[in-house]
């Protein structure tokens, strides 16, 4: 089974074109084809296939799990289709199960329109004990502590909070505390954010189904809407991240753009599929 291996910002990927040589259990598939000691290793899968003037993709965390979108896995695709020529212009369209995303190649960059974040609870989803018009600075009970978290949807379900330091330790005994809450019934990915400025902010990501992760595009977005609606930032916001930076614009009552590298890495054949 052929793949091509990505990576955006060290969050990597294996991008598999849909055919018949695809096995039909996509969810086993990701997590023997992910497994970074016996497999091929990534933090997810991506299966590919054209669709007249777009393409249809499926993203597969690690732990078999299927996402909704992926932020730096589509620009991971747009490079892919774009570079390899089998795609024919700088402009794409991918269509996901959380919608239509349009890519556009800048330069070495990749720029992606991410549509408007979901605020309102049942969007996200977000389950609060009483009704609420937004998740901003939220105190959320969890283990016997209280956090204060600010939640949206990107195309998939994100829960930020603000640290004053990206604690290893900490990052990972509070990540899985909130990625399986029970007030977010599909679960969270989880942002946790140091400003540096008004205009950056350095983020370090626990991934839904995958754990920690170098980047995530989706939450560089989340952890923008978060910085916003928290009046920590303005509305164009770098983003650092353990591998390097991310661009994400918010204009007022407007469409996330976000913009960064993606890279392809090898292709070969998968044998054990």
């Amino acid at each position: 089974m052929p793949f091509v291996k990505t990576h955006a910002l060290g969050n990597d990927f294996i991008l598999v074109e849909q055919s018949s040589k695809v096995p039909a259990d996509h969810s086993e598939l990701a997590r023997r084809i992910c497994d970074r000691y016996f497999g091929i290793g990534a933090d997810g899968l991506i299966l590919w296939q054209a669709a007249g003037d777009s393409f249809t993709v499926r993203i597969f965390n690690r732990d078999g799990s299927e996402a909704e979108c992926s932020g730096n896995g589509l620009r991971c695709v747009a490079a892919y289709l774009i570079e390899s020529r089998r795609w024919q212009k700088d402009d794409i369209r991918l269509e996901t199960i959380s919608g239509v995303y349009r890519l556009r190649r800048t330069g070495r960059q990749y720029e992606a329109d991410m549509g408007q974040p979901q605020l309102s609870p049942d969007t996200i989803p977000f389950i609060p004990p009483a009704p609420i018009e937004r998740i901003v600075d939220y105190p959320l009970r969890a283990n016997g502590h209280v956090f204060a978290i600010t939640a949206c949807s990107t195309g998939n379900p994100h829960c930020s909070l603000f640290v004053d330091e990206l604690d290893d330790p900490y990052i990972e005994h509070v990540g899985p505390l909130l990625e399986r809450h029970p007030a977010f019934p599909h679960r969270t990915n989880v942002e946790f954010i140091h400003v540096l400025n008004d205009r950056e902010i350095e983020v370090a990501f626990w991934e839904r189904g995958v754990g920690r992760t170098y980047a995530s595009g989706t939450g560089s977005c989340g952890a923008t809407v978060a910085s916003i609606l928290n009046k920590k930032t303005g509305r164009q916001v770098r983003v650092h991240t353990k591998a390097g930076n991310l661009t994400v614009e918010w204009p007022e009552n407007g469409r996330l753009k976000l913009t960064s590298t993606a890279n392809i890495v090898a292709e070969g054949n998968y044998l054990e599929a």
